[in-house]
């Protein structure tokens, strides 16, 4: 069963996204967050894919666009860190009250997986997290965009589709990605491919080298996108595999 998932943040501003429950639920689900500029589908419809892989084995699945995302209320300028932080513990919150939930595993994608660590590390309610191509650099691409653009009166920087505010820039100031993600001491699955060039793979060492119970698999052949056939069907597959296990 796919349901429609609205829910409010703080500012009053709503999130949507769909929830994937099988009537033969096991008790786990995965949330998964998108990344900068993505979307509760994400290139290539991964997320939605891997649901739909998940849901044909039992496990439910909850994924939402961020504020200023996709379908979400508000402009992609008026999203920050901040935002993204507490529309994170937003939603785990709201699954986690899920009838018939028993098991919290995130799933980020690039920024989306800088603030699934983040965010896990703060928590004792998470059993497991899978990384994709996780941004360690996320904080670097979005102030170098920032820095490069025009500024706009209010100090935005007008960069084309995707504005980035201020508020956002200064919000960057106050997180370290990587910091305090060792106290998470429960399995995490890191994958990345090795020709990825919005996020060099070897960030994703950062990682390992950090949390104490990490696997990390390169797929020498895939981008940031995972696009081929064979390295999307890699991508789904470990992930389902350290999911289930």
């Amino acid at each position: 069963m796919i349901k429609h998932v609205e829910l409010q943040n703080e500012e009053g501003k709503t999130l949507r996204g769909y929830l994937h429950l099988p009537s033969d639920c096991n008790g786990k689900l995965v949330i998964m967050f998108h990344g900068f500029t993505g979307n509760k589908t994400e290139h290539g419809g991964h997320f939605r894919d891997f649901s739909r892989l998940l849901e044909r084995n039992q496990i439910a699945s909850l994924r939402l666009d961020f504020s200023g995302n996709g379908e979400s209320d508000g402009n992609f300028n008026e999203f920050t860190f901040d935002t993204l932080i507490s529309e994170a513990n937003l939603i785990i919150n709201y699954g986690k009250a899920l009838e018939g939930i028993k098991e919290i595993i995130l799933l980020g994608y690039s920024m989306g997986g800088a603030i699934a660590a983040y965010v896990s590390a703060r928590r004792t309610d998470i059993s497991k997290l899978v990384l994709w191509a996780p941004a360690r650099n996320i904080t670097e691409i979005i102030k170098t965009r920032y820095e490069n653009a025009r500024k706009l009166p209010n100090g935005d920087a007008d960069s084309g589709n995707y504005p980035i505010s201020l508020a956002m820039y200064e919000s960057l100031n106050k997180y370290d990605v990587l910091a305090g993600i060792e106290k998470f001491e429960k399995p995490v699955l890191i994958i990345h491919g090795k020709l990825d060039l919005a996020v060099n793979y070897q960030f994703s060492y950062e990682y390992l080298e950090r949390f104490k119970h990490a696997s990390l698999h390169i797929i020498d052949t895939a981008g940031h996108g995972f696009d081929l056939r064979e390295e999307k069907n890699k991508l789904l597959n470990m992930s389902y595999e350290f999911v289930r296990g």
